[in-house]
């Protein structure tokens, strides 16, 4: 019940409570401010060393993988097949098409590369 009444005020009086603690703030704060940075900075080091636990990463690993595909909606089962199946590419034809998409004179190309391992072994042998 009791929770059920809270929920219900919240929801009530959502601005005045809003503005309250906006105002309790506002005094609060700035005498604070200096006190709450120092402490960030002094816990930052334990921080670092917790991100780069192998389970923190694992578990981040997924929970960024599920806020991704939230994004998606009913679609999200569809994206995450998706992406798999575009990893799957690059392992079985790596790079091939973006080399080939690049720009410029020296594009790669299979007779661009010819000419130059044609143009290096000719200059060892003429040394």
């Amino acid at each position: 019940m009791k929770a059920a009444y809270d929920k219900k005020r919240r929801t009530e009086k959502a601005d005045e409570l809003r503005a309250q603690k906006k105002a309790a703030y506002a005094l609060w704060g700035p005498q604070h401010r200096d006190l709450e940075r120092e402490k960030r900075k002094k816990n930052m080091p334990k921080h670092i060393e917790y991100c780069r636990q192998p389970e923190y990463k694992e578990w981040k690993k997924k929970y960024d993988r599920r806020l991704r595909v939230a994004e998606y909606g009913e679609y999200a089962e569809c994206y995450e097949l998706l992406e798999q199946l575009v990893k799957e590419v690059k392992l079985q034809m790596p790079d091939r098409f973006e080399r080939y998409a690049q720009a410029g004179r020296q594009q790669w190309n299979p007779i661009n590369q010819q000419r130059r391992r044609y143009a290096r072994t000719s200059r060892i042998d003429s040394e």
